[in-house]
């Protein structure tokens, strides 16, 4: 039988798996995001993400409306997730 428990360790999930040998656990974020100012490159990368199987069958054009509308003075700002726990 296969067991189907994520054993990934993330930012996200990070903290409660330490919690689990570390009295203290802290989270430290480095906030970091793409200035993207071509939103045809943005969805050709969506669309090459295995992890984003289930969009493969919604339009390109579509994405692409959907992000266009994001923009601000022509840049897609994406934020992205870095980090690191401190544990004690």
């Amino acid at each position: 039988m296969e067991e189907s428990t994520n054993k990934n360790f993330t930012l996200q999930n990070g903290g409660k798996i330490l919690s689990k040998f570390f009295s203290k656990v802290e989270k430290l974020e480095y906030m970091d995001s793409l200035a993207v100012t071509n939103v045809n490159d943005m969805v050709e990368y969506i669309y090459s993400l295995s992890s984003m199987a289930l969009l493969w069958n919604v339009p390109k054009q579509d994405i692409k409306n959907i992000l266009m509308r994001q923009t601000f003075n022509g840049v897609l700002h994406v934020p992205k997730e870095y980090g690191m726990f401190r544990a004690a």
